[in-house]
């Protein structure tokens, strides 16, 4: 266990440092609201998904933080990606049915006070926009009594081939209170979630064409 864990702290920099010329040398990726990142304690990072980049491109977007993603368990069949996310702190999550064990995982790191990733879309939208949110972030949100960061991520469907530099936007936390999740409650606070990210979204392309 020990030396895994030494490994790990051996590694990650080495790692994140390659990802570091990927991403800003080689993608040109631009970041906006680092600000808005705690600088301890436990958060959720939501970021809008379309394509498998966009958990390392918001991870390296988080400098000075590791986002413990919860993950689709397809994404850990290659055993060479499987390592670098488990790496950087991410674990699979069986989709389609309840999983108790990535839930209780999630909860556990936000009591250690990390930060946890979560796609509040479920699975990646290869069609413009936003698709539908599932109820996973918002009742862990709320089960846990964490904020929620949203983070919109823009031009990620088509790398490594795109002709627009990918961009994570990183918004302000949404304030989320302990309490026991139900319907209303959960679909109100993914509708601050998706209008964060939307905003975000719309003002960047905005600035984009002037």
């Amino acid at each position: 266990m020990g030396s895994k864990k030494n490994t790990h702290t051996i590694l990650y920099p080495i790692v994140r440092s390659v990802l570091n010329v990927i991403f800003y040398k080689g993608f040109k990726l631009h970041v906006e609201g680092q600000e808005n990142i705690p600088a301890t304690g436990a958060i959720i990072a939501a970021p809008n998904h379309k394509s498998d980049w966009d958990p390392p491109l918001v991870g390296i977007a988080f400098p000075n933080r590791v986002i413990h993603y919860m993950a689709k368990e397809e994404l850990f069949k290659n055993p060479v990606f499987a390592w670098i996310l488990r790496l950087f702190g991410t674990f699979p999550v069986k989709r389609g049915a309840v999983d108790t064990g990535a839930i209780m995982r999630a909860v556990r790191e936000l009591k250690q006070g990390n930060i946890l990733g979560i796609f509040p879309e479920g699975t990646r939208i290869r069609k413009d926009g936003l698709g539908r949110f599932h109820s996973g972030m918002a009742s862990i949100a709320m089960m846990a009594g964490v904020d929620i960061l949203p983070i919109a991520v823009l031009n990620s469907r088509e790398l490594p081939h795109t002709t627009e530099p990918p961009a994570v936007l990183i918004g302000r936390p949404i304030h989320v209170k302990k309490q026991k999740p139900d319907k209303a409650s959960i679909e109100a606070i993914n509708q601050q979630v998706r209008a964060a990210i939307e905003q975000m979204a719309e003002e960047y392309r905005n600035r984009q064409k002037n």
